[in-house]
């Protein structure tokens, strides 16, 4: 597998201590009904999901921005994607649904069901490759629609040491995505090049179905990195005995 590098602009660590508002939201673990309790504080914290947490390191979900990603995977030979995009902006989580949320305490396990009803992304791009039939050699600028999301998310979470305290990091990650549409455009910086930009975004318009399914591993192996990375920062500024009290 080819290298895979993210880099979010995230504010730093806060203090390990619970915020006022935070203690709430959390489960102990000795709850007999703790799965209950955890979709509830779930529901509860998304106000403040969507406007980021900076003493948590929790950015905005909604929009999303990630400054830099660069991408480098191989699927197979009809599907090689090297990428480096900039400035990506994703909107829509403003609108997420809740389908199921599972925890165990004990196992240190969890699973998560969403929809995404919509997402519009924008970004900065430039990619070379190759997808299905058609070759990859394109910089500019992308935006784009995408309806009925689902994601299946499964992590299980391990603890280190860290100046003499246990901490919480994602130990593992799988998950199942699909995305039932979409419609892109390109538009490349150099106007002489905007045909093979054209090339590219009508050949997805035209069977979104198609494509989607086949980047669908890349996608999920870059979205698995990023959640990583995105969620490691953020178990980094508490103690696990106060993510999850006795």
């Amino acid at each position: 597998m080819k290298k895979f590098i993210v880099i979010c602009a995230l504010i730093g660590l806060g203090s390990s201590k619970v915020l006022n508002f935070i203690e709430p939201l959390l489960c102990k673990s000795s709850d007999p009904e703790y799965e209950k309790c955890v979709q509830n504080g779930f529901k509860n914290a998304t106000s403040y999901l969507l406007k980021g947490i900076p003493e948590l390191s929790v950015p905005p979900m909604d929009p999303f921005l990630i400054p830099m990603m660069v991408v480098n995977r191989t699927h197979n030979n009809a599907v090689r994607i090297n990428a480096i995009s900039r400035n990506i902006r994703i909107e829509g989580a403003r609108n997420i649904i809740v389908e199921r949320l599972k925890a165990d305490p004990k196992k240190n396990i969890g699973e998560i069901r969403l929809t995404l009803p919509w997402a519009y992304i924008e970004m900065e791009y430039d990619v070379t490759g190759q997808l299905l039939t058609i070759p990859l050699q394109s910089k500019g600028y992308f935006k784009g629609n995408f309806s009925d999301i689902k994601f299946r998310v499964k992590t299980s979470f391990e603890t280190y040491e860290k100046d003499a305290d246990e901490y919480f990091r994602i130990r593992k990650i799988s998950s199942k995505i699909v995305v039932s549409d979409g419609w892109i455009k390109l538009t490349a910086k150099n106007p002489d090049l905007q045909f093979a930009a054209d090339i590219i975004s009508n050949f997805f318009n035209e069977n979104p179905q198609r494509v989607l399914e086949a980047v669908n591993p890349i996608f999920v192996e870059t979205f698995n990195e990023l959640f990583k990375v995105v969620a490691d920062q953020i178990l980094a500024n508490m103690k696990a005995s106060e993510w999850l009290p006795a």
